[in-house]
């Protein structure tokens, strides 16, 4: 009786360690690691990525905003767009005309899954945008 009830008390204790939720550690619905407020009031540039250069496969097809700090002319944020479909007419006309925008925009920052290396005042994330504005 008391192998038998360390037995339970083990497979309890084994089964509640294991991961239970679904939310995947990085990408579009990985979980929120940071909020960019309305009230910040970001102005950063959208563009659309094609692949111009056979050996650049780093998330092309796909809207970037990107975003330079005020104070720090090296830091720079790029923003990979997750919900294309909060963008307007102008903005997805960058696909075929390869121009960049000014925007305004808020949102919600995830782990991006390719890691890539560059300078350290440069970041990568992914974005689910919540308000976006073009200037």
């Amino acid at each position: 009786m008391k192998n038998l009830l360390f037995l339970f008390a083990t497979l309890f204790t084994i089964s509640s360690c294991s991961k239970d939720d679904k939310t995947p550690d990085c990408g579009c619905d990985s979980e929120i690691r940071t909020t960019i407020p309305e009230s910040a009031n970001l102005i950063g540039k959208i563009s659309y990525k094609k692949q111009l250069d056979q050996n650049d496969n780093y998330y092309n097809d796909k809207f970037w905003i990107g975003y330079t700090e005020q104070n720090c002319v090296n830091c720079v944020h790029k923003m990979i767009v997750c919900n294309e479909e909060i963008l307007n007419q102008q903005i997805l006309n960058l696909k075929s005309n390869g121009q960049t925008l000014n925007i305004k925009f808020s949102g919600h920052l995830k782990e991006i899954c390719e890691k890539t290396f560059d300078v350290a005042d440069v970041t990568y994330e992914n974005i689910v945008l919540t308000k976006i504005e073009v200037q």
